[in-house]
């Protein structure tokens, strides 16, 4: 018999940068609504979707939609609370035998069906990785600063069309192989790498990222994404 695999979907209320950000409207619904609403077309036999939260508001629309709220307790709701720790108290507050733990994060909305079922058929031919992550492109000239001296990572003769081989995760998913949260957090050791394609993707952190996403759901392709029954 099949394992089931674990979706959780991560909405606590706090927020610096946007106040209530799960709960900002996009095409008149709260963002979150549109991960929820992804996490249903996945097959429900094969998947249990849960909302780790510590809003009222949020609980409301998983009841609206039928999905299964859990309450985040204070101590993992903070500001610096590591995902890693949401998915080992959901693990074990359900305390079934998954294979994948599938993290959706509320703030990537931009995400198509096909990701997780590609992903979830890597993962299972490629038994040395214990997590994958979606990845997109990064364009960005980088660096650090020691001293108040200027220390690029880069080779300062290169163009922004030079740079390859530089990612960072889109946000739309995350996948873990659930033996990482049985008794303990355990740290993955071996990530996939999976890179998008020229699909858009837009991971929602300021006001400017709200723009950019309302400025790709201007595009009858974009906008399918995401409400694409």
């Amino acid at each position: 018999m099949l394992k089931k695999n674990l979706v959780i979907i991560p909405a606590r209320k706090g927020s610096k940068r946007i106040k209530n950000k799960n709960l900002v409207k996009v095409l008149n619904k709260p963002l979150i609504f549109w991960t929820i609403n992804f996490a249903k077309k996945l097959k429900t036999k094969n998947f249990d979707i849960v909302v780790s939260s510590d809003c009222k508001k949020i609980k409301k629309i998983c009841s609206k939609e039928k999905v299964f709220f859990l309450e985040r307790p204070k101590k993992i709701s903070k500001d610096h609370t590591s995902m890693h720790d949401v998915i080992f108290h959901a693990q074990n507050v359900l305390k079934q035998d998954y294979e994948y733990i599938i993290l959706l994060q509320p703030t990537s909305p931009l995400r198509k069906i096909r990701l997780v079922k590609n992903s979830i058929k890597i993962l299972d031919k490629k038994k040395k990785f214990d997590s994958l992550v979606h990845l997109g492109k990064d364009m960005s000239f980088t660096g650090k600063l020691i001293n108040n001296q200027w220390v690029p990572d880069y080779n300062l003769n290169k163009r922004t069309q030079d740079i390859n081989n530089k990612f960072l995760p889109t946000g739309n998913l995350y996948i873990y192989r659930s033996h990482l949260y049985k008794n303990k957090t355990k740290l993955p050791k071996k990530t996939y790498g999976l890179i998008s394609n020229n699909d858009k993707w837009v991971d929602i952190d300021t006001h400017e990222d709200l723009i950019l996403l309302n400025l790709y759901l201007k595009q009858l392709k974009n906008k399918k994404v995401l409400t694409a029954s």
